[in-house]
């Protein structure tokens, strides 16, 4: 009987150690085939405004636990009026892209250095004839600006998760470390986190969080 109960509680312990060593080579494999594209790299969070510092506390988990990247959060940069379009009442991103790189100009001038900036507010880029943008970024500063503007709209086709908008900003920000850290091309293919031309929630809900 007390062999029979050892070997029960043997086996118990077995599995559990099998699902840690599985979820732990889940996480080493999912960053074990990618390298950063400049050799110590690393990666800058930097809310712009009023974007609060503790909305990126979990993204900061994640990225860290998903492929074993050390992610610091830079205090905050003030937006100012003038990066404004007051006539569509949008941040206009080239702008603000420009005043993350004033904010931080240490790491702006830093090769090394990934910058990466949220805000709440609406942007669009005025070099381009788009009505906005959830991020722009600028591969040869090595920085991007993201925007959660319109994360949380409803699609009428699908129902609308709790943390729908927390996946959307992943993906959002996992496609700009893709091009910024990793040196990744965009793609053709519409379930890649990579995929270029992802122009509305629809097209972004379609992309996976995966490389």
């Amino acid at each position: 009987m007390k062999r029979t109960v050892g070997l029960v509680f043997g086996l118990i312990a077995l599995l559990i150690g099998c699902v840690g060593t599985r979820s732990s080579l889940q996480t080493s494999i999912a960053g074990s085939s990618l390298s950063p594209s400049v050799e110590g790299s690393r990666i800058y969070f930097v809310p712009l405004g009023d974007f609060s510092p503790a909305q990126l506390d979990s993204m900061v988990q994640f990225y860290r636990q998903r492929y074993g990247l050390e992610i610091s959060v830079l205090k905050a940069v003030p937006i100012d009026d003038g990066v404004r379009d007051s006539s569509r009442q949008q941040v206009i991103a080239e702008k603000l892209l420009a005043t993350l790189r004033t904010g931080a100009p240490n790491l702006a001038n830093d090769g090394r250095a990934i910058l990466i900036g949220f805000t709440s507010e609406d942007i669009y880029p005025a070099s381009q004839n788009w009505p906005f943008c959830f991020s722009w970024r600028d591969a040869n500063a090595h920085t991007a600006v993201v925007s959660t503007a319109r994360l949380n709209l409803h699609r009428d086709s699908a129902p609308f998760a709790a943390d729908i908008s927390a996946t959307r900003l992943r993906k959002v920000v996992t496609k700009d470390i893709g091009v910024l850290y990793y040196g990744l091309p965009q793609n053709a293919n519409a379930k890649s986190v990579m995929f270029q031309f992802v122009v509305g929630i629809d097209d972004l809900d379609q992309v996976s969080e995966d490389f």
